[in-house]
């Protein structure tokens, strides 16, 4: 019994010299302000000329992406105020019309732009984008997720 109290009695001191360990604190940089994004102005296309075009999905909806098929550019507002020129860096996933469900966009500065997109239902001249999201990457790290809807159109050739 002698026994089992003093290997009860090493087990809590052993227990108590950790908790009493002295903590390391991490310092992490506070995350900065969510971007509300703006909206780009109308865009239009040439005939047999087609294009990416994204909004958000919350109320109020805003234009917020546009890419011209086999450009590797694309316009975006993800910040009001600030329209960013992007530069495709990479694509993958399915292919769908002119464009992949994901692809990598590069942006002035050290930031980067996701997408990732859900094709929906075929249109006349084009595809609707039932749901996606675009990710925003700064030059901190942080990420802002933007819920995204649109469509894939093509403008026909006149006739």
């Amino acid at each position: 019994m002698k026994r089992k109290l003093a290997l009860l009695g090493a087990c809590l001191l052993l227990v108590a010299s950790c908790s009493s360990a002295p903590q390391q604190k991490v310092s992490v940089t506070p995350a900065p302000e969510a971007p509300e994004p703006g909206n780009l102005p109308a865009q239009t296309l040439e005939p047999s000329e087609c294009g990416l075009f994204l909004w958000t999905q919350g109320t109020p909806r805003r234009f917020i992406f546009f890419s011209r098929a086999a450009s590797g550019q694309a316009i975006a507002m993800l910040e009001a105020g600030k329209q960013e020129q992007l530069t495709l860096a990479a694509q993958r996933g399915d292919l769908f019309g002119q464009f992949m469900t994901e692809m990598d966009y590069a942006m002035s500065g050290d930031g980067a732009v996701f997408l990732h997109l859900m094709p929906g239902e075929s249109v006349e001249g084009g595809q609707k984008i039932s749901s996606g999201r675009i990710e925003l990457l700064d030059a901190g790290g942080w990420s802002t997720i933007i819920p995204v809807v649109g469509v894939r159109a093509c403008q026909p050739d006149p006739e």
